[in-house]
């Protein structure tokens, strides 16, 4: 019996011990949880917080752009139709925009018309004080549209990379055997027209090169010339029917196409004093916007000296 007691005390002491210690732990690692979670660096909400700063400042940006971009682009490339007269009324790719790609970050006009040859942008004149385009993407179904932009960007991108280079050296006679040559037309200003006479677009403008003509005819240092394919009996014969004032140089077929590498008629070219290529445009409308800007103003001091 004495020995059964004192069994029964010895378990119930270490039930007891056994008891106080697994608590005691528990507690400590309690705390210990607590304090690793108070201790811990509130990361969370601030990559939260960062997250959604970043989203807010992108919808910002796009916020922006979308305000420069005009109403209704969907409708304007609807059809060919109706894409021509919003670029005619709009897009003057000849003039010196600012020109954007499609995140409308500034990019080189060169680059510009070179996507736009592409055939799979459009220019886009955003609502701004200033002229300025920004490339669009089209999609499958705009293909028409892609195509009518790729022809007239691949033209005038051929025009811009001639800008500022020299003009072929060239040794001329017109129909009235006066001669114009690099050396008598230094220090003066020449606009050139490259045509023939069986392109209808070029025989079209004669009406408003002669009012251009008549125009600038006073200025001493302005020299008009036309460049035109065909020979000396067959434009005296036309431009017996069809008056055009600019001096005439027959026979120039290989020197327009082979020296100058001009392959779109009409072709208009403004030559400065050194003989440099100062633009190319392939409209009687550009050639006098482009004369209104660039040559007017000198122009006009050299008549008032």
């Amino acid at each position: 019996m004495k020995n059964l007691i004192i069994t029964i005390v010895t378990i119930a002491a270490g039930f007891g011990i056994t008891y106080y210690v697994l608590d005691n732990v528990f507690v400590s690692q309690t705390n210990t949880n607590v304090a690793v979670v108070n201790s811990t660096p509130d990361v969370s909400p601030e990559i939260e917080n960062t997250s959604e700063s970043e989203v807010n400042t992108s919808e910002e940006s796009n916020e922006i752009d979308n305000e420069m971009l005009p109403q209704g682009i969907d409708k304007h490339l609807a059809s060919v139709d109706s894409w021509n007269n919003y670029y005619n009324e709009n897009i003057d790719l000849s003039s010196n925009f600012i020109a954007l790609n499609t995140k409308g970050e500034e990019i080189d006009k060169g680059d510009f018309l070179s996507n736009l040859s592409s055939g799979s942008y459009a220019p886009i004149k955003l609502l701004t004080g200033e002229e300025m385009y920004q490339l669009y993407n089209l999609n499958d179904s705009q293909n028409e549209i892609g195509k009518s932009i790729k022809d007239i960007s691949t033209i005038l991108f051929s025009y811009y990379n001639k800008e500022g280079t020299k003009m072929p050296e060239f040794n001329f006679t017109d129909l009235n055997g006066t001669k114009f040559t690099t050396e008598n037309t230094q220090e003066k200003i020449v606009i050139m027209k490259c045509w023939y006479i069986d392109d209808e677009a070029s025989i079209k403008e004669f009406k408003e090169l002669n009012s251009l003509y008549d125009e600038y005819e006073a200025y001493e240092d302005v020299i008009f010339l036309s460049l035109a394919f065909d020979n000396s009996n067959k434009l005296k014969k036309f431009l017996i029917k069809n008056e055009f004032r600019y001096p005439v140089i027959p026979n120039q077929k290989d020197f327009i196409e082979n020296q100058m590498e001009v392959d779109h008629f009409p072709t208009h070219l403004i030559i400065d004093e050194e003989g440099y290529i100062e633009k190319m445009v392939s409209s009687v409308e550009e050639l006098k916007e482009t004369l209104n800007k660039m040559s007017a103003p000198d122009l006009s001091e050299e008549m008032d000296q």
